[in-house]
């Protein structure tokens, strides 16, 4: 057993990202649609901009000039004070005849100083871009006005300061705000990071084990295979479509049971699964039918006596079987029974009794299997889940080996590593876990579906 893992790795990451790549390019794309609808909803804004150059108009030597220009800087966050004061705006208002007060008009206008210059800048914003200008032009004009009257006098009379405009506002063409294009790319990326966030919560949320690295992390028992979901009903897929892409399946499953080191004289399998409806029964089934295509003389026996399916599948009378043959009322030899043309037979279950966790541990169980190994190849049986009912444990003990099957579509993480924890604990030796129900990859099922067609043709 191996503790819980449920660690991030590069890997699972990768692996949540791939999974999941439509719906992470999905949201990213209506992250960008709603970003760009949101912005477009908004009023546009346009801003324009003027510069002013501040000037000191004394002093001849180059000291006085520097220290001109220094007492000019640090008049500068005056000048923008006074920028935006009623005595600069209110001639705007006037000029341009505008439905505002000084204080409304101040908050469409910005006024920034370049570090250590002696460059005033003016930005106006306004939803028309004529009157951004307009404005921002108007307060450059009004505010070279404004240093005139209130800077120091000279000797002459003169403003020791002056203010001269350098570059007017021009009227913009584009909108400054709303950004259409960055808020469609900052949506774009908001939607990217939801959806990674999203893949990546799915993925832990989900604990079903769902492909072959899961069931390493889970169990430390080997994977024996994988058989992918089947197309129609399920049943016997080895004899309906032999040369199928699911029988080869069942023929690797087969293999890595040989090299599972499976004993040459006993060769006894338990096939059982960690809740029901996760398909043991059909692979059992097709399991028995695999081995014996190898000519192996193989015996079937359906040991679920609280849901038999083996006498179903194989389209054969079931009432007389397994509890028939261990309560003594029939010979074994009678009870079991040749499948067509193979050299499988099967034994099915009989008719369910009320106590069948007594029947299964009785002698005459213990005696049948005893007599079934050293009369056949191999002797598949199939139990009831581990987690369900105690029937599986208590036949364990007595097989060379257990098999697992794990639906890949609704087995939990938690479920595999308690059914396999109880069987360890129940003395039995676990061969390994089939993946059951797995994705198929498009390429394999193309390639067998071409041969499909092939020898369709052929057979045509």
């Amino acid at each position: 057993m191996k503790p819980d893992s449920s660690a991030w790795t590069l890997s699972t990451v990768r692996e949540a990202i791939r999974k999941f790549w439509l719906l992470i390019v999905g949201l990213t794309i209506l992250g960008g649609a709603l970003g760009y609808g949101l912005s477009s909803t908004v009023t546009p804004i346009y801003q324009s901009t003027a510069t002013l150059y501040f000037a000191l108009n004394q002093g001849n030597s180059a000291s006085d000039l520097a220290q001109g220009s220094t007492y000019t800087q640090n008049q500068m966050l005056s000048f923008a004070q006074l920028a935006t004061s009623s005595r600069v705006l209110d001639p705007v208002i006037d000029e341009l005849e505008l439905d505002t007060t000084p204080r409304v008009l101040a908050r469409s206008v910005e006024v920034t100083i370049p570090q250590d210059t002696v460059i005033l800048q003016v930005q106006a914003s306004s939803t028309d871009p004529d009157e951004a200008a307009a404005i921002a032009n108007a307060v450059s004009d009004s505010l070279t006005d404004v240093v005139r009257d209130v800077a120091p006098k000279g000797p002459a009379g003169a403003a020791t300061i002056t203010a001269q405009v350098i570059d007017e506002a021009v009227v913009p063409l584009v909108q400054s705000i709303p950004n259409k294009p960055r808020d469609a790319a900052l949506g774009a990326l908001l939607g990217l990071v939801v959806g990674v966030l999203a893949a990546l919560a799915i993925t832990l949320g989900d604990t079903r084990v769902r492909n072959e690295t899961v069931v390493a992390q889970v169990v430390d028992a080997p994977l024996l295979g994988s058989v992918t979901r089947t197309r129609g009903e399920g049943g016997l897929v080895v004899a309906r479509e032999p040369l199928g892409h699911t029988s080869e399946e069942f023929r690797r499953v087969r293999a890595a049971l040989s090299y599972a080191n499976v004993s040459d004289s006993a060769r006894c399998l338990l096939v059982t699964s960690s809740t029901p409806s996760e398909g043991k029964s059909t692979f059992s089934s097709n399991l028995a039918l695999t081995l014996a295509g190898l000519q192996h003389r193989v015996l079937l026996i359906d040991a679920d006596l609280r849901r038999p399916r083996i006498a179903d599948y194989f389209g054969v009378e079931g009432a007389v079987g397994l509890t028939t043959v261990l309560v003594g009322d029939v010979d074994v030899e009678v009870a079991k029974m040749t499948w067509g043309s193979t050299t499988l037979d099967l034994l099915t279950s009989g008719s369910v009794p009320p106590n069948p966790a007594e029947i299964l541990t009785s002698d005459a169980m213990r005696e049948l299997l005893r007599e079934a190994s050293a009369a056949y190849d191999y002797v598949v049986v199939d139990s009831p889940p581990v987690i369900s009912v105690a029937d599986a444990t208590l036949i364990a003990p007595l097989m060379d080996g257990v098999v697992v099957v794990v639906d890949a579509s609704r087995t939990r993480r938690a479920q595999l590593a308690n059914s396999v924890r109880i069987l360890q604990g129940s003395g039995a030796r676990i061969l390994g876990v089939v993946l059951n129900k797995a994705k198929v990859a498009r390429r394999r099922r193309s390639y067998y579906a071409e041969d499909a067609a092939v020898e369709g043709d052929a057979r045509g």
